[in-house]
């Protein structure tokens, strides 16, 4: 009969039992799928980061400055993703509170990746345009040179000190139109002839009295453009023509003087766009060039 008994109570204990493996069991398989799940969460954080991160790198281009701050950026994400890599599976707020992040860092990034598109697009056309002035402006210089070359002979007799230079100057291209009134034009095509306003630096040891001043106006590609037939004179030394003259009254203080230069009106060559330069004489040397950029 005791022994019965005892049979009858130890039944319920192995119920008991059997139930607690059976929760142990089901907590334990429930735990290795939530840390199963959270080491997926790790693993798709550090890609995201890594893909924002080659999206920076993809920025990196010729301009110094910006290849410095998108290192800065991709270094600092490739901390967060070094954080993230050293975070315990099992806890899961930390990884709770990197996804938080991400979202706001993915939309900063892809609005940063934009920015620096657009400018590594200008700063690559700025750089183009820069090349072009710049083999414009080194045509100008050979040009000049050239002029310079047919002054030797005088300019050896003549102090460099005594000569006039420009200080100042400013440029306009103009058209003129039907009722023979100049109009201000930008593009090379319409232009006419270019106004140069210059100032002639102080000068106390140059001669004074009335100096005639003649310009010459230098083509986008090194060779002059072609001035009124009527318009000969010596010109830097030589005989030639010349696209527009002015004559100052130079008494030692600095002055200021606008010349037109114009281009000849009968069967004129189609100008394009480019870097124009305006060199300015006397009958005997350079005295400066200015230049314009018409489109």
């Amino acid at each position: 009969m005791s022994t019965g008994n005892k049979k009858s109570k130890l039944g319920p204990v192995l119920i008991i039992m059997a139930l607690a493996v059976i929760v142990l069991g089901a907590l334990l398989y429930l735990r290795s799928e939530e840390n199963h799940e959270l080491a997926l969460e790790k693993q798709s954080l550090t890609m995201e980061l890594a893909d924002m991160k080659e999206d920076l790198e993809a920025q990196v281009g010729q301009n110094d400055s910006l290849n410095a701050f998108i290192q800065y950026e991709m270094t600092r994400l490739g901390g967060m993703i070094d954080s993230i890599n050293a975070v315990n599976v099992q806890n899961k707020k930390s990884l709770t509170s990197y996804r938080s992040r991400l979202g706001a860092m993915k939309k900063e990034n892809a609005a940063l990746v934009g920015k620096l598109d657009s400018a590594n697009a200008a700063y690559e056309a700025l750089r183009v345009r820069e090349q072009l002035v710049a083999d414009s402006l080194n045509t100008a210089m050979d040009a000049n040179a050239s002029l310079r070359n047919t002054n030797t002979g005088l300019t050896e007799t003549v102090a460099k000190g005594k000569q006039l230079v420009i200080a100042t100057s400013t440029t306009e291209a103009f058209r003129i139109a039907g009722n023979g009134k100049m109009r201000r034009t930008r593009r090379a095509s319409k232009a006419d002839g270019i106004t140069a306003c210059i100032t002639l630096a102080k000068n106390r040891i140059a001669a004074t009295g009335e100096e005639t001043l003649y310009v010459k106006w230098i083509g986008e590609n090194g060779k002059p453009v072609d001035a009124p037939e009527q318009n000969q004179a010596v010109v830097g030394g030589e005989q030639s023509g010349f696209n527009g003259k002015a004559v100052v009254n130079f008494q030692g203080e600095a002055i200021e003087v606008c010349i037109d230069a114009k281009r000849a009106i009968d069967a004129p060559v189609k100008l394009e766009s480019g870097i124009y330069t305006l060199a300015i004489m006397t009958d005997s040397y350079l005295v400066g060039t200015v230049a314009v950029e018409l489109k």
